[in-house]
């Protein structure tokens, strides 16, 4: 018994050794939908009520793209097992049946596997957040419903029993007597066949063989097959001759009619997918754009092993797979990967040098008469670190609420240094400038939560998994298929929408709109990735004073306008999910990534600015830090290297200098603080909300945008209870009835 089970096992890893591209797309999809947090918060996207009460259409696509998935799966399983496994010319008949009906259980797990698993996943989300998202089971009902009456019309078409109605028109959709024949060999079906066969008179060995009758040997040969050599002799057994057939592809006339077709609408799910819009992509989700992912490229893949195997060019011996691979390499280095988008035409603006800059900017408030009595100037310097939407709308919509409380407090805020999605919810706010004239005036408050209430995670893996992968292929760079362009077009017009088309789109003006000695100091962290040097978009300058100055002003460093959006996407642009950006100079190609690679706050460009401008000079001036974080600091989440000490010593050496520069920066900051003002002027907001609950993403679920919401409202309630806050609400509390 346990040799019998042995064997299985054996047969199992055999089978699935072909399969390996298969493989690795379903442990993808299951730890995408069932491990990370992102996933999880996907799903939970499309079963809330506030998404289903406007539109079933992402359900829909789902279930759709898991059908395609589902048929892509099986059809590939089973096309891979016939071409590969050959195992039937040296196992007995008892074994070959048996790996046989291995395979048709693999086909078949292949098949369910899509649906189950995404069934599971929803389930998942459900229970992991029904507290918060009310008593909308019935709604997962509906959902799991559809993917078990999807399963059964699977179950239903796929039955080995059932009689199947062959309409001429749709014949090839079944495989023929011959070719189930040939198919349940295991002899790889485009592989030449050979007939071994014993002639007691060698003299008189026929040229050809019988046709369709079984030989002495065993052997069967169809008529379709062709010979390809002439009765050879075996030099052991001077009786013994060997005839070689080669099958040719007509044979398998239905088999290879399913292959085609089911390419060519691969072929066109990934062209539609690759140019399609904004709104397409959004309705359809990010989930069912990976589960059509899945079912095109896989097809895709196999069609290429085909080619491999099938040889279809006669006397050529190509190898498609690696023609394929060098095409590709030769793509990667011609092509002009991701170059930053740019205005053209656009005059650029002079800025000045920070620390005129500031000068001139707290004139202003300098001379302002108060009607308090008080020489107390508080000047904000504002850092947000990376964390994608997570920290963005943490931060923007801590922010808003401040503003609606204190409409006097953005004009006292004159740094934003952000990194990463902290950049975004940074910028976001200071672009909701007050509207004049007959303009309706902006509600802080509700424009931040609808803005990052939006689905920017679609758009992303629409061209991600499509546009971009094409574009890999070809020696020119298509904008159309930019991933990091249409994140930018999105944030334009998820900006025009959260803010009920104002006039001017702050996000999809030039970025040089925000220079003037009245504007704040804008601050969009980035890293080089050939120098791995920290640098900044900016609309001031970089002081001489500041270490590698003209190296790290990338505004004046390469002279030219672009969007605000895109100025924005230079310090979110964290590999994979968003390539760096490419701009040229002296005919060199230079890289920039997401700042977090090297300092993942942005408190050190802001000490930088402090030291440049010497705030301290300015008597009137009391400066505050204020600092949003990802979430809470934990020292004690060191983790000892206790495996494989030698890799891993030098892989989390790597990976963690980039958390001890936080650390610098952060004590840094403390230091000057103590020595020039007071420690209580850095005041922290830690966003203290379990990523299970509120993950790193492009997408959040309604759900974890209700979350930040009430988390953002006990912030502003905690005067009492945190020193820091207080310190906070009584800097305000000078500016709140000054007019400026």
């Amino acid at each position: 018994m346990a040799g019998q089970w042995l064997q299985i096992f054996r047969d199992l890893l055999f089978v699935l050794r072909d399969l390996w591209l298969l493989l690795a797309f379903n442990v993808l999809a299951f730890s995408a939908f069932l491990i990370f947090p992102q996933g999880t918060d996907m799903l939970l996207s499309i079963i809330e009520p506030k998404t289903l009460s406007t539109t079933f259409l992402p359900i829909l696509f789902l279930l759709i793209a898991l059908f395609c998935w589902s048929v892509s799966s099986e059809f590939c399983t089973r096309f891979l097992i016939y071409m590969t496994d050959n195992s039937g010319h040296t196992l007995s008949p008892d074994r070959v049946a048996l790996r046989k009906s291995i395979q048709i259980n693999i086909a078949r797990f292949f098949l369910f596997f899509p649906g189950c698993l995404v069934a599971i996943a929803l389930s998942k989300a459900f229970l992991e957040n029904y507290i918060d998202i009310g008593e909308s089971w019935w709604l997962l009902l509906i959902c799991l419903f559809s993917i078990a009456l999807q399963l059964f019309v699977l179950h239903y078409l796929y039955r080995p029993d059932k009689k199947k109605n062959k309409f001429p028109l749709f014949h090839w959709m079944h495989l023929s007597k011959e070719e189930k024949y040939w198919t349940a060999k295991l002899y790889g079906i485009f592989n030449d066949y050979r007939v071994d066969m014993l002639m007691p008179d060698p003299q008189n060995s026929k040229l050809d063989l019988e046709r369709e009758t079984i030989l002495s040997n065993g052997n069967y040969i169809p008529t379709a097959f062709q010979l390809k050599e002439a009765p050879l002799k075996i030099s052991e057994n001077r009786n013994m001759r060997v005839w070689v057939y080669r099958i040719p592809l007509s044979y398998y006339r239905n088999l290879i009619t399913q292959l085609v077709v089911l390419t060519v609408l691969a072929l066109l799910i990934i062209f539609l997918f690759a140019f399609a819009s904004i709104a397409v992509y959004q309705t359809v989700s990010a989930l069912a754009l990976i589960c059509f992912a899945f079912a095109a490229w896989q097809i895709i893949y196999t069609s290429l092993h085909f080619l491999d195997k099938a040889q279809p060019i006669p006397k050529a011996n190509l190898t498609f797979r690696l023609m394929v691979l060098l095409w590709l390499c030769i793509c990667s280095y011609l092509n002009n990967d991701h170059p930053v988008r740019q205005i053209k035409n656009e005059n650029l603006r002079l800025a000045n040098p920070v620390s005129i800059h500031f000068k001139n900017w707290v004139s202003r408030i300098e001379n302002t008469k108060t009607d308090q009595d008080t020489n107390r100037i508080p000047i904000f310097f504002i850092a947000s670190e990376g964390g994608g939407l997570r920290t963005g709308a943490f931060t923007a919509m801590l922010l808003a609420k401040l503003q609606d409380s204190f409409p006097e407090f953005k004009k006292h805020i004159y740094c934003f240094s952000g990194v990463s999605g902290g950049s975004l919810g940074l910028q976001f706010f200071q672009s909701l400038e007050e509207q004049g004239g007959n303009h309706k005036k902006i509600n802080n408050r509700t424009s931040t939560k609808t803005f990052f209430e939006i689905d920017y995670l679609s758009p992303v893996t629409g061209k991600l998994v499509f546009g971009e992968i094409l574009n890999y292929f070809i020696p020119l760079h298509i904008s159309a298929f930019d991933r990091a362009i249409v994140l930018e077009k999105t944030w334009e017009k998820s900006w025009s929408i959260s803010t009920k088309d104002q006039p001017t789109n702050a996000f999809a003006a030039a970025f040089d709109q925000q220079i003037g000695d009245s504007k704040p100091a804008l601050f969009i962290n980035t890293v080089e990735s050939e120098t791995g040097l920290p640098t900044v978009w900016s609309n001031v300058l970089l002081d001489t004073t500041i270490a590698l100055y003209s190296n790290r002003d990338l505004r004046n460093k390469f002279h030219f306008s672009i969007p605000y959006s895109t100025a924005i996407n230079l310090g979110t642009r964290f590999p994979l999910l968003s390539p760096a950006a490419m701009f040229t100079k002296d005919g060199r190609r230079l890289h920039y990534i997401d700042g977090g690679y090297y300092e993942n706050k942005g408190q050190q460009t802001i000490l930088e600015v402090l030291q440049a401008i010497h705030i301290e000079n300015y008597k009137r001036v009391t400066p505050y830090i204020l600092q949003f974080n990802f979430s809470q600091d934990d020292s004690s989440s060191i983790q000892p290297i206790r495996f494989a000490n030698e890799i891993m010593e030098v892989v989390n050496g790597i990976e963690n200098t980039r958390f001890a520069r936080v650390g610098l920066a952060t004590e840094a900051m403390k230091n000057y603080m103590r020595n020039t003002f007071d420690t209580l002027q850095i005041i922290n907001f830690n966003l203290d909300i379990s990523t299970k609950k509120l993950p790193m993403n492009w997408l959040l679920s309604h759900t974890a945008i209700d979350r930040i919401d009430h988390y953002t409202d006990s912030i502003m309630h905690l005067q009492k209870d945190s020193l820091q806050i207080q310190k906070l609400y009584s800097a305000i509390s000078i500016i709140k009835h000054k007019k400026l």
